[in-house]
């Protein structure tokens, strides 16, 4: 009992003490001081964030089946230590499943399931030094998070019209910071997405290393086996960006980003019709029929007749609407519910305020609004035909409205070359 509260305050006092003694982490914006208390609060979130999951308040067992299904995997480092690396590091979600890795696959829920076992293999590397405990886990969890929003700071901070909006965004959102702390996807989604933004960057200014590459190489494989959907969604855009860089593409900048989202999608298509079974359109709609199947104290209806026209137009409104609006106060009692609802609300309020303080010539001339806000409404919008659940929806929805925020306060781009001013 003593090492559950000792632990965690230890590993905690170590990571304020890195932070602070670094030299990495000076920004002429925000002091260590404040680094630090930013750092704290992701803490407290991910300690508050299990602990709504295990007293039941918040309904959801991801986050300690993640943990628990860790402890089987660690359980083959004693007398199996190979055992335990192939089941690290090896391949899952095939069958047959080999005899000796049946005891492990059997008695844990995710081995069918790539991103979620992905969770389960980050944690059975935790438990070597986290002796088991699941506070652990979650600040160190909360650390990846501040890595990755730390980054996203340091490559949106010369882009935005004013750092404090900046800031609020990044570190000020309750929901954000909440959603994205905790022992779950969305602290690793933040982590690969800040860490590959910000040396792409670099790359670009033509000022990068080796690391520097291997830095994005990390990112998307982290951000591909956390969220396929996302790593999707963010390789064209990122290669829109390049191009219009590399190129300095303005008058037609927004064709050459629909281009570039239009035809992965294509292709996708056409892998679809030309192999039966690699068919993704079926992946999406085997996690839309889960969520719709899988009723909770906060579900609300989903369009489901998609055999005419009118029955697909209403999906997509509903898709649009859905994670932008809810929870709506009337999805459940709970008093969550009504925070939450009553969060959306103000979200709503400043996202106005900024879409008033900029303008579309604005936007559709700068490349990296134009990813923001076309990369955050595009994950919003696939949130919107999948899922069915207000509280899921407030989760999901953290990474993606954090872009589209950030898109719409970003300035003016410079008719010259970013890459040649740098």
């Amino acid at each position: 009992m003593i090492l559950e509260i000792i632990t965690p305050i230890v590993y905690f006092v170590f990571f304020l003490y890195f932070i602070s003694n670094s030299n990495y982490f000076n920004t002429s914006s925000i002091s260590k001081n404040w680094w630090m208390i930013i750092f704290s609060s992701k803490v407290f979130s991910a300690l508050i964030y299990g602990y709504l999951f295990i007293s039941g308040i918040i309904i959801g067992n991801d986050t300690y089946a993640f943990f628990y299904d860790s402890d089987i995997v660690f359980s083959a480092l004693k007398n199996a230590p190979l055992t335990y690396l192939e089941l690290v590091f090896g391949r899952n979600d095939y069958k047959p499943v080999p005899e000796h890795l049946l005891y492990y696959t059997n008695n844990t829920s995710y081995w069918f399931d790539m991103s979620n076992y992905f969770l389960v293999r980050i944690n059975a590397l935790l438990r070597i030094i986290s002796l088991g405990i699941y506070n652990v886990h979650a600040i160190f969890f909360a650390f990846l998070s501040f890595i990755g929003f730390y980054h996203l700071y340091l490559f949106f901070e010369n882009k935005v019209r004013d750092k404090k909006t900046l800031q609020f965004i990044l570190f000020g959102i309750p929901s954000v910071i909440f959603w994205t702390s905790g022992v779950h996807k969305e602290a690793l989604v933040v982590f690969s997405i800040g860490i590959t933004l910000y040396n792409i960057d670099v790359i670009l200014k033509l000022k990068y290393s080796f690391l520097n590459i291997l830095y994005v190489i990390i990112g998307l494989v982290v951000l591909g086996f956390s969220r396929i959907y996302l790593f999707a969604f963010i390789l064209p855009l990122l290669l829109a960006v390049y191009l219009a860089e590399k190129f300095q593409v303005k008058k037609y900048l927004l064709g050459l980003f629909i281009t570039c989202l239009v035809i992965p999608i294509f292709f996708l298509i056409l892998i679809d019709v030309l192999t039966p079974k690699v068919s993704f359109i079926n992946e999406f709609l085997v996690r839309r029929t889960f969520f719709l199947e899988s009723v909770g104290n906060t579900s609300f209806g989903l369009h489901e007749n998609l055999n005419n026209i009118h029955g697909i137009l209403m999906l997509f409104l509903q898709a649009i609407v859905n994670p932008i609006i809810r929870p709506l106060p009337g999805d459940n009692n709970a008093l969550l519910s009504y925070v939450a609802s009553l969060e959306t609300i103000c979200l709503l309020i400043f996202a106005i305020t900024l879409i008033r303080q900029t303008s579309f010539k604005s936007i559709i001339q700068n490349p990296y609004a134009l990813f923001s806000i076309i990369f955050g409404f595009s994950s919003l919008v696939l949130i919107g035909f999948i899922v069915n659940n207000s509280g899921a929806i407030v989760r999901y929805r953290a990474v993606p409205i954090l872009f589209i925020l950030l898109g719409f306060s970003l300035k003016k781009s410079k008719k010259d070359s970013f890459i040649l001013n740098s």
